[in-house]
């Protein structure tokens, strides 16, 4: 595993910062040192800098100091540094993004407008803040305080060089061991409301975790749309007269934000729960075998069309299906997937097809023979063999049909 990367934050010498202070900067990156954590700090071409001071205080210790400078060249006033990284940014135009953002946790002493600069960065990306209490500037200033109303992440307080270490290695550990989890999407059909109301449940229960209402109008009418069916209008047009066509733009504006996105649907067909993968990218593929549920389907739509399911222009998607509607049992199943992503999290390292089921959509039964097929059940009809998909699902088709996919033959 890699070392916990801790950045140190801070104002430069113009700005007359005590020595005291200086000598709190200095043990920080002692602490940080001493406790097997790399030092990422600010390298200045022309100044000393609190950040420097902390270079100086982690090489007291034997640590890693890694300098992140503006410009292009390698030279810089603090000397004790290891390594240093050349960003070719200009200092205050940009090169903050490479410094806090090779960070797990930043540590802010004291500083101006650079340091609140690169105080906002850490928390657009999510990166914790540790402020020292007294240090003054911009990090006393936002101790304990939220940046917007989005409330991310709030600026965690330390009274002294060590507590401020020890906070932020307790933020960083959470950090490189935090769960990755998906954001769900429900309800983009509006008479599907099982999604909703396992989410709410588990909200309710305490769970955290992100979800978005896909198709509210439709949900409150309880109508699978309103002007055109949102899941085949993807990706949308914001111009657009017909209203599901605005809504899949607007969605996906907020979806393409997160690595990855679960849609759950409901059906009539007494299918069971089982994953849809409607773009068979590894991506997809992979993030299908993460999920604890063993029947997958290849079903490809809309891939050639220009438009079609929301999950197909995401960065990383699939759909889970349930049925059949309206059954309680089918409930409690799905609150105990939900539960079981929740407590596993996305890694496609766990990613596996052992135990699972593939199959692929490859057509349609749409005769009216008196014959009631069974999902997933290998069914012959006028000698046709396949595995029957949502029957009864959709009027004039009995049933799409489906072969099963050798997993064997597949190569990650």
């Amino acid at each position: 595993m890699r070392k916990i990367q801790i950045g140190v934050i801070g104002s430069m010498a113009d700005l007359k910062y005590p020595k005291k202070i200086e000598k709190v900067a200095e043990r920080v990156g002692f602490w940080i040192a001493k406790n097997q954590a790399v030092l990422i700090f600010g390298a200045e071409k022309d100044s000393d800098s609190l950040s420097g001071a902390a270079c100086r205080g982690a090489k007291k210790a034997g640590g890693l100091a890694i300098g992140v400078t503006y410009g292009k060249g390698l030279k810089i006033f603090e000397q004790q540094a290891d390594v240093v990284i050349a960003s070719g940014l200009e200092r205050g135009g940009g090169r903050e993004f490479p410094l806090v953002l090779s960070c797990d946790v930043v540590i802010a002493i004291s500083g101006g407008s650079g340091t609140l600069n690169e105080i906002c960065v850490a928390y657009q990306a999510g990166i914790p803040v540790v402020a020292i209490k007294n240090s003054g500037g911009w990090s006393e200033k936002l101790i304990g305080t939220f940046l917007d109303n989005r409330k991310r992440e709030k600026i965690y307080e330390a009274t002294n060089s060590l507590s401020a270490v020890k906070k932020a290695l307790e933020l960083a550990n959470g950090a490189v061991n935090k769960l990755v989890l998906p954001v769900f999407l429900t309800g983009v059909h509006g008479d599907e409301k099982v999604g909703q109301k396992v989410l709410n449940s588990l909200q309710k229960e305490g769970k955290n975790f992100s979800w978005l209402l896909g198709n509210k109008k439709a949900f409150i009418k309880n109508q699978r749309f309103v002007e055109g069916d949102l899941n085949r209008l993807a990706p949308g047009n914001i111009k657009s007269k017909v209203y599901e066509e605005r809504l899949a733009a607007r969605l996906l504006k907020k979806l393409i934000l997160y690595d990855y996105v679960i849609d759950i649907h409901e059906t009539v067909s007494a299918s069971g729960i089982f994953t849809i993968v409607t773009n068979p990218t590894r991506e997809n593929l992979l993030l299908a075998g993460c999920l604890p549920i063993q029947n997958i389907v290849i079903w490809q739509s809309g891939l050639n069309s220009g438009t079609g399911p929301l999950m197909n222009f995401v960065k990383c998607g699939v759909e889970i299906e349930c049925g059949p509607k309206g059954l309680n049992q089918m409930e409690i199943n799905l609150k105990k997937v939900i539960e079981k992503i929740l407590e596993d999290g996305i890694n496609f390292e766990n990613s596996g097809f052992g135990n699972k089921q593939i199959f692929k959509v490859y057509g349609k039964l749409q005769n009216n023979q008196a014959i009631k097929p069974i999902d997933f059940k290998l069914t012959k009809i006028c000698g046709e063999e396949f595995y029957p998909l949502l029957v009864g699902q959709y009027p004039n088709i009995i049933c799409y049909k489906m072969k099963k996919i050798n997993k064997n033959l597949w190569k990650f």
